[in-house]
C-alpha cells in the first residue's frame, strides 16, 4: 500500500526539445493526434457504458439527462479501455520526463457532460469566476507538491462542445518554499493571471498540464456528449498531503507500467481509524484512555466522522476527523497535517498523518486521557514489549523522518476554504 521513492527515470522521452520548452514556459503542452481513432472510439463507448452503471457520481438524474455532469472515478480504471490510456507508454514516458522521476497515478477520472451542461466553476477561494488551478490542500490529488494533468479528449473540444482554455505561464505565479520538513505553496490569485486561450484540443490529442496552471472547461453547447479522460499523475516521492484515494486491489494489479503498479495506494479494506503523529523536538506524543482501562499506547485520533465519509468527493481526506479528536483528547488545535501512510491492523486500515509542533505544545489532556512524550527508541521498545495498540508506530516515525519524500500541507476543506 505504500511505496518507497524511486530513482530518476530513464532517458526515454516521447517529447521533443521544443515541447519540453513549451511546457516549461507555458505550463502545458499539446501532443497532436497521438492516439488512433479506434482507441478513442473504444474509450468513448466504454464511458457511456460505465455512466449507466453503479460507480458513477452525479448531482443530477440518471444518464442521459440533459445539462448534467457525470463523473467516473477510480473504479472504471479497471476497464481495459481506460487502463489502456492510464498506462500508455506515450503518456507515461512524457509524464515521468516532466516530473523528473518515476510516476504513479493519483486519480483516474472520466467526465461525461451531456448537451447543455455548464462549464467548470471558478477558483474555490473566489479570485476568478470561471478559471481555477487544481493545487488544493484539501484535495486527494491536488495536495501533492509534484504532479501534473494528463487530458485525453474523446471528442473535439471546439466552440460548440466547449474548449479547454488555459492561461499560458500562469504556473509561474505560484511559489513554493521549503519550511522545515514540508513545502508550503503560495497560490496566486485568479486576478493575477493572463488571458485564457483555447488549446484547440481534438479527439486523439494529449494535453499535459502543470499542477499550477490556471484553466477553464467550457460549457457544452453542442447536441452531443462532451467526454474526456482527466488523469492526474504524481511523483512517486510526493504523496498527497491530505491523503490518497484508495484504488481496488484488482486495479493495483492490472494498471502497471514497466513491471510496476501505477496504483501504490490501494486496498479493499475500509479505513476505520485516522490518527496523527505529533512531534516536538525529538519526542512523539502517545495517549491511552484510563476510562477504557487501556494498557497500550496509540497515536491521537479515532474513528472518522460521518461527514468525512459521506462527502461526494474527497472522502479520503480525514483531516477534519483527526482535528476533532485531537481537540477533544488534548485540547490542541492542529492547523494542518501531512499524510504518511495507511497501515493494516487486525483486518482494518488506519490512516496516519503527521504534524511538527514548533513551540512548546499547550497540551491539556482531557479527563481520563493519559498522554506521554516518547523518543524513537522508547517507542521501539514499547512495540517489542507489546505496549502499542497498532504496532505500526515505529514505521510511521521512520516515514516521517525520511527526507527523500516531498511533503506538502494538508487541510480539511473547511479550513482550506478559509485559508489565504
Amino acid at each position: 500500500m505504500n511505496t518507497k521513492p524511486g530513482s530518476p527515470v530513464n532517458d526515454v522521452c516521447a517529447l521533443t526539445a521544443q515541447q519540453l520548452r513549451r511546457y516549461k514556459e507555458d505550463g502545458f503542452v499539446v501532443l497532436r493526434g497521438v492516439f488512433q481513432q479506434d482507441e478513442v472510439d473504444r474509450a468513448a463507448k466504454a464511458a457511456i457504458r460505465c455512466v449507466t452503471g453503479d460507480h458513477v457520481t452525479t448531482a443530477g438524474d440518471p444518464y442521459p439527462s440533459r445539462a448534467t455532469l457525470y463523473v467516473l472515478e477510480r473504479h472504471h480504471v479497471e476497464e481495459p479501455e481506460f487502463g489502456h490510456f492510464s498506462s500508455h507508454p506515450i503518456v507515461l514516458d512524457s509524464v515521468q520526463t516532466l516530473l523528473g522521476c518515476d510516476a504513479v497515478m493519483s486519480t483516474a477520472v472520466t467526465y461525461v457532460k451531456t448537451p447543455g451542461a455548464a462549464g467548470t466553476g471558478g477558483d474555490y477561494q473566489g479570485s476568478h469566476p470561471t478559471a481555477h488551478q487544481d493545487y488544493k490542500t484539501y484535495h486527494h490529488a491536488g495536495s501533492s507538491v509534484n504532479w501534473l494533468f494528463s487530458i485525453i479528449p474523446l471528442v473535439d473540444l471546439d466552440e460548440r462542445s466547449g474548449p479547454l482554455y488555459v492561461s499560458p505561464g500562469s504556473h509561474k505565479l505560484t511559489q513554493a518554499t521549503t519550511q522545515g520538513c514540508v513545502r508550503r505553496v503560495q497560490r496566486c490569485g485568479g486576478d493575477e493571471i493572463g488571458p485564457l486561450v483555447d488549446t484547440q484540443l481534438r479527439r486523439g490529442d494529449l494535453l499535459l498540464m502543470h499542477m499550477w496552471t490556471w484553466h477553464h472547461g467550457g460549457a457544452n453547447g453542442s447536441d452531443r456528449d462532451r467526454l474526456g479522460i482527466y488523469n492526474k499523475y504524481r511523483a512517486i516521492n510526493a504523496p498527497p498531503a491530505c491523503g490518497p484515494h484508495l484504488f481496488t486491489d484488482r486495479a493495483h494489479q492490472v494498471i502497471c507500467y514497466q513491471g510496476r503498479s501505477l496504483l501504490p495506494n490501494h486496498s479493499d479494506i475500509p479505513i476505520t481509524t485516522a490518527r496523527v503523529l505529533l512531534q516536538h523536538r525529538e519526542k512523539f506524543l502517545m495517549i491511552r484512555s484510563d476510562r477504557r482501562k487501556e494498557q497500550q499506547w496509540h497515536l491521537p485520533g479515532g474513528e472518522p466522522q460521518e461527514h468525512d465519509l459521506t462527502r461526494r468527493y474527497d472522502r479520503c481526506n480525514l483531516i477534519d476527523s483527526v482535528e476533532i479528536h485531537v481537540q477533544d483528547q488534548l485540547n490542541l488545535e492542529i492547523p494542518w497535517m501531512t499524510y504518511l501512510a495507511d497501515f493494516e491492523h487486525d483486518g482494518e486500515l488506519c490512516r496516519v498523518y503527521a504534524h511538527p509542533l514548533e513551540e512548546d505544545p499547550p497540551v491539556q489532556a482531557a479527563k481520563g486521557i493519559q498522554e506521554g512524550w516518547f523518543t524513537v527508541e522508547e517507542i521501539g521498545a514499547m512495540k517489542s514489549a507489546g505496549k502499542l495498540t497498532g504496532g505500526y508506530e515505529p514505521q510511521a516515525i521512520n516515514l516521517w523522518l525520511d527526507d527523500s519524500y516531498l511533503r506538502g500541507i494538508g487541510q480539511s476543506k473547511t479550513r482550506a476554504t478559509g485559508a489565504t
